[in-house]
């Protein structure tokens, strides 16, 4: 008898040994700024305000009540998740690995970022904006009282907005998949919009050449941008040069939003 009580003993202490360690993730505070830092999860305490500025966040970030989170270039691997915040701002690509969680809160503003899963917008009071991101789910606007403007977005899922007052504003969306109720019209280009977002000159069968974005610097100091359509001279075309001119500036020349 004495033997097998020993085995016994012997395999229970061999199974302890074999438990996998465990360990959690650190979640970051963050109340003020942080630049450029690499973390696991982070949390914008309630009343708080969080500036970021080129971080990357292996996890996702909360931010809770009545928090402002101001994010600009980041890298979040997991989601955003927000309720009840006050302002969630994502700018200037950001890259977000999963979704934007917007929810019984303040407004938003998502622009010139790529989100990799959905945005969701929903039961919040104050303004929000998605402007010229890429998104490889759906938006999701629902049940919101303050403006909804959604401008020159890449949509790889559905956008769907309902029981928004007042009704979503916006164009240029383009939509891989259904445009339901709200937002039901917030697609498609006018030509001189559809200029702009093209990243390179093209010259056309046509014998024009599209310049997309041309910058110009105001004396002042501004930056505007524009789109132009210029036409093949070919008598002022001599020595192998190629001569393009501006014919018709109403109509081959515009301003880019």
């Amino acid at each position: 008898m004495k033997p097998t009580t020993i085995c016994k003993k012997i395999i229970i202490l061999s199974t302890l040994f074999l438990l996998p360690l465990q360990t959690a993730a650190e979640e970051t505070l963050c109340s003020g700024s942080l630049g450029n830092t690499v973390v696991d999860n982070l949390l914008i305490p309630s009343n708080s305000e969080c500036v970021l500025q080129n971080t990357r966040i292996m996890g996702t970030i909360q931010v809770t009540a009545n928090a402002v989170l101001t994010a600009r270039r980041i890298v979040v691997i997991g989601n955003v998740q927000a309720e009840n915040a006050r302002q969630v701002n994502i700018l200037d690509n950001s890259r977000i690995g999963g979704s934007v969680q917007i929810k019984q809160g303040g407004g938003a503003i998502i622009s010139d970022s790529i989100i990799e899963s959905d945005i969701q917008f929903e039961s919040n009071g104050q303004p929000f904006k998605a402007l010229r991101n890429d998104i490889g789910g759906s938006v999701q606007v629902f049940q919101n009282s303050g403006s909804v403007e959604i401008q020159y977005n890449t949509i790889d899922g559905n956008l769907q907005c309902k029981e928004n007052a007042p009704a979503p504003t916006g164009g240029a969306n383009r939509v891989a998949g259904n445009k339901e109720d709200q937002c039901a019209r917030l697609t498609g280009l006018n030509a001189a919009q559809e200029n702009c977002i093209q990243s390179h000159p093209t010259f056309g069968t046509d014998a024009r050449l599209h310049i997309p974005r041309l910058s110009v610097v105001t004396q002042d100091g501004v930056v505007v941008d524009y789109w132009a359509n210029l036409h093949y001279a070919p008598a002022l075309s001599t020595n192998g040069n190629l001569v393009f001119e501006l014919r018709e500036p109403a109509s081959n020349l515009g301003q880019c939003n």
